[in-house]
């Protein structure tokens, strides 16, 4: 195998093992975060206040609330300086974004 061969398999691994997966089981820990089994996902995108904020309570409610409505997906995309996995969300197959989680 030539080396950008090796080059091009290499990326595709990478980019394969960042992919989303499917029909996760996750909790809301607060408007902006979920933790999915042993693993803190941020959410790309979505901004909300902390629990002890005006507001944090009923944020992370309704993202919990939109987390149980169908099936979870995360494309993940990297790390945070607080170590928690960046990733963008999508509930059945609709990517979740700011505006999705005011109602």
């Amino acid at each position: 195998m030539s080396a950008r061969a090796a080059a091009i398999a290499a990326v595709v691994t990478i980019v394969l093992s960042m992919s989303a997966a499917a029909g996760e089981r996750c909790v809301a820990i607060d408007g902006d975060t979920l933790r999915c089994g042993h693993e803190r996902v941020r959410i790309e995108g979505v901004h909300a206040p902390e629990l002890g904020e005006p507001g944090g309570q009923q944020a992370r409610q309704r993202l919990q609330r939109r987390i149980q409505s169908g099936e979870v997906v995360i494309q993940r995309g990297g790390r945070d300086r607080y170590g928690r996995t960046l990733g963008r969300l999508y509930v059945n197959g609709n990517r979740i974004t700011q505006t999705d989680l005011r109602r």
